[in-house]
């Protein structure tokens, strides 16, 4: 018995020392699985007529959230339902704590988060069932779509599910999931390019991740005084943030957001095909028009601000240094301490959303004049993107790795 026990502890020890390795076989597993079904075509779809795909800046932005440059696999509705409802949970979350008496159970927001998306997601499969092309007419093709528009919820709900796992027992959630999207659309934007037209993306890809480097590494630490702490290493408490406060969060979320006036636009040529202005709009709100650049560059700055004001909660750190009894140093307690960390947190949102708007709008205008290929637009931008994101898996990569050294004082 006691035999037994012993090689059970050392069983669950070495489970322990290998936190990081279990982690990143998972999400190896999550990856390898998401691959399989993203190239699983729908049910009775024309395949031949989504074999030429015009690669430009949209259709790399669209396989970043769908993963499928063809659109017609099971995943194709991919996580935009998930990502808009989270969004919309965001400000839902910051407009109800502005007042300090409501207070909102993670329970409750995710049943709002669930029952958005499943909504969402229903409007678009609908959509989709109706636009995809089918090898089949008349009755077969009513029970076509019903069978189709099953398997794009079920999709959806397959991504969500795995994201899910992959955020609890490995490493990056649905970031792993962007990750792949991203590389994979780089690898068919490099596909049969000549080296003289990839000079130059490579290039602006290769400065910006330079600036994605600096952005992520460097911050400000705000010296904090702790009536706890009198001792030597009381000069070392402080509150620190980056100049990029929440990485490269909004540019995921803003390839989602991109997709809502698209959407819109989409949904009223629908229903009034024969309007001019109508179709305008959805002509030009393509990453490949200087409007639909314009919009994607405004919803990145204004998600970076709504990010970092909302997950970061500079008004919510003042109000508890005020309640422990600490403070900034040279600064008053109360509402001096939250006007300056709010201005930190606005000034340094604002800083690094110009920034990021200027190397994501920089190459994607350079189609127009003809020197960066329109297929080739979209590289450098997914190059800073998908250093942002490298980043944000390394730092949460390393924290498995602490765990591994110290597992024996944990």
């Amino acid at each position: 018995m006691k035999q037994k026990d012993s090689i059970k502890k050392k069983k669950q020890k070495q489970q322990k020392e290998h936190v990081l390795l279990y982690k990143l076989l998972y999400s190896f597993m999550t990856m390898l699985v998401y691959m399989v079904g993203r190239n699983i075509p729908l049910y009775g779809i024309d395949i031949d007529a989504y074999s030429n795909v015009n690669v430009d800046a949209q259709s790399i932005l669209l396989q970043a959230i769908s993963g499928d440059m063809k659109n017609c696999s099971i995943f194709i509705i991919g996580l935009w339902p998930y990502m808009l409802a989270s969004m919309l949970a965001i400000l839902i979350v910051a407009i109800m704590s502005l007042d300090n008496t409501r207070k909102l159970s993670p329970k409750k927001i995710n049943i709002w988060t669930v029952t958005i998306m499943m909504i969402i997601a229903v409007v678009q499969a609908y959509h989709k069932t109706q636009t995809l092309m089918y090898r089949v007419s008349g009755y077969e093709l009513i029970w076509n779509k019903i069978i189709v528009f099953i398997q794009l919820i079920a999709g959806m709900m397959i991504v969500v599910y795995m994201c899910d796992r992959a955020t609890r027992y490995g490493i990056g959630g649905k970031v792993s999931v962007f990750m792949v999207n991203i590389v994979s659309g780089m690898m068919t934007m490099f596909t049969g390019k000549p080296i003289e037209k990839l000079a130059l993306p490579v290039a602006i890809g290769v400065a910006e991740i330079a600036v994605m480097i600096v952005l992520e590494t460097t911050e400000k630490r705000i010296a904090v005084q702790r009536v706890s702490i009198n001792n030597i290493y009381a000069d070392k408490n402080y509150i620190a943030y980056k100049l990029n406060p929440v990485g490269a969060t909004p540019l995921m979320f803003a390839s989602a957001a991109f997709l809502i006036p698209q959407f819109m636009c989409n949904g009223l040529h629908y229903l009034f095909p024969d309007n001019a202005d109508i179709q305008w709009w959805m002509d030009n709100m393509r990453l490949t028009s200087v409007l639909g650049i314009v919009v994607y560059m405004v919803i990145i700055c204004l998600l970076t601000i709504i990010f970092s004001m909302v997950m970061l909660s500079p008004g919510r750190t003042a109000d508890d240094l005020l309640k422990s009894g600490d403070s900034i140093q040279d600064i008053y307690a109360g509402k001096p301490t939250k006007r300056y960390l709010i201005g930190t947190v606005l000034s340094f949102s604002v800083i690094s959303s110009i920034i990021i708007c200027i190397c994501q709008g920089g190459p994607l205008f350079l189609q127009f004049g003809g020197y960066v290929d329109a297929s080739l637009a979209m590289l450098p931008c997914s190059i800073m993107m998908t250093t942002g994101l490298w980043i944000s898996l390394y730092r949460e990569a390393e924290v498995y790795r602490n765990m591994d050294r110290y597992h024996t004082f944990i």
